[in-house]
């Protein structure tokens, strides 16, 4: 396989990155956002150090991959569409998928309709459940000190989610609970200044604490116990995709295994990278 390029699925043109070889297996990766590029999951190219191909595409309408132009095309059941038909694409046989963030509720929706394709599923940093999630994220949104949390409402309830004052106010949420170290690492940081924000807000809506978007009333909780492949099932701490859904993907999924990594946040693969890169190593050598 090529270490970077382009497969043309479902008329789109989808940018892929490959390291290592498949020595153990191909992990094959979904990133977050949604609409975020791929370079914030380079730590996980630490992978290919141990035997393993990893492969992260980028989604439709992220980073160097074709905007659809249909925005109604943002659906999940479209992009579970997308990764099968850039795993086929690919070349690839079963796989090692490893979904991050939103990433992880693709790889959700992905793994319940397509599991026949899995080795193993890794969810890292993500949520069964879009409800949930709201009601976790009000919950630490609560315990925020009155003035941020004063400042945090009054810009989402004018819409000024681009005020200067607002991104200072939730700066305090994200350094609590999604990432604790400094400064930002350079590709997380080109992450986030080449977000497709359209991506986020068809499917979304504008922040995470209150979802408006089509994917407002996703849950698969209900589902999860159809899913009979080894999993591994991470978070750190602090994330504000908390440890209490990953508790609950631990106890519907029968063959899971769950790892909280403390003192880490959400991109706890920057946080505490040998320690995270370690939990995915040795989970994969595990399922060999």
């Amino acid at each position: 396989m090529n270490p970077e390029g382009f497969v043309h699925v479902r008329g789109l043109k989808f940018y892929f990155r490959s390291e290592g070889e498949p020595e153990k297996g191909t992990l094959f990766c979904m990133h977050g956002g949604p609409g975020y590029t791929y370079d914030y999951l380079t730590p996980l190219f630490d992978v290919a150090d141990h035997g393993y191909r990893v492969v992260i595409y980028e989604q439709a309408g992220s980073g160097k991959t074709d905007v659809p132009k249909d925005p109604a095309r943002y659906t999940i059941e479209s992009f579970v569409e997308d990764a099968e038909g850039v795993r086929k694409g690919l070349g690839l046989s079963k796989v090692h998928l490893l979904g991050f963030s939103w990433g992880g509720m693709l790889a959700q929706a992905y793994a319940l309709k397509y599991r026949r394709n899995l080795t193993s599923l890794i969810l890292s940093g993500t949520t069964p459940s879009v409800p949930l999630l709201q009601s976790e994220g009000y919950r630490l949104f609560k315990v925020l000190p009155a003035d941020v949390r004063a400042a945090i409402a009054k810009h989402e309830e004018a819409g000024e989610f681009d005020d200067s004052d607002y991104a200072r106010a939730a700066l305090e949420f994200q350094k609590k609970h999604t990432l604790r170290i400094s400064p930002v690492p350079d590709p997380m940081a080109y992450s986030d200044a080449h977000v497709n924000k359209e991506v986020g807000r068809v499917m979304f809506g504008p922040n995470l604490i209150e979802v408006t978007g089509n994917m407002r009333y996703w849950d698969v909780t209900d589902r999860l116990r159809e899913l009979r492949v080894p999993c591994l099932i991470t978070c750190g701490e602090h994330d504000f995709l908390t440890p209490k859904l990953h508790r609950l993907m631990h106890s519907r999924i029968k063959s899971s295994k769950l790892v909280i990594i403390g003192g880490a946040s959400h991109v706890a693969m920057w946080e505490k990278r040998d320690t995270y890169i370690r939990t995915i190593v040795g989970f994969l050598d595990s399922v060999r």
